[in-house]
């Protein structure tokens, strides 16, 4: 991953995403395109404001994750002209910065994906 990031976006929410552009080159002309968002969000009671959690259950959450979980998401689409990548590589950081401006921007993000990351590592437990 490249140390610069291609995008950085503040959220309402208080979190920042990041992008880079990890694209790879496959032929001559052709490339994958690959664009890779991450934020990390520190485990914090409050971020449950909306979605109340008691204190046992936070410090079991807290114990088990650690002081924040990383969401990441990658966008991907492959055998791309070389003359398209950067114009495909601008539409899909738009279409990312977008998308965190409305859905992992909501107050409600944080709570809800280390309580989904949180049920994962559960289930892997018992599994």
């Amino acid at each position: 991953m490249s140390t610069h990031p291609l995008l950085s976006c503040n959220l309402k929410n208080g979190l920042t995403l990041l992008g880079w552009d990890q694209s790879k080159k496959t032929t001559a002309d052709r490339w994958t395109v690959c664009v890779m968002v991450e934020m990390t969000i520190p485990v914090e009671i409050k971020w449950f404001a909306n979605n109340p959690v008691d204190d046992e259950k936070f410090r079991r959450i807290r114990s088990e994750l650690g002081e924040s979980v990383v969401f990441q998401q990658k966008r991907e689409r492959q055998f791309i002209r070389a003359d398209q990548k950067d114009h495909l590589v601008k539409e899909m950081s738009d279409s990312v910065v977008e998308t965190g401006l409305k859905y992992l921007g909501h107050d409600d993000f944080a709570a809800k994906y280390i309580l989904k990351v949180f049920a994962d590592q559960q289930r892997r437990r018992q599994g």
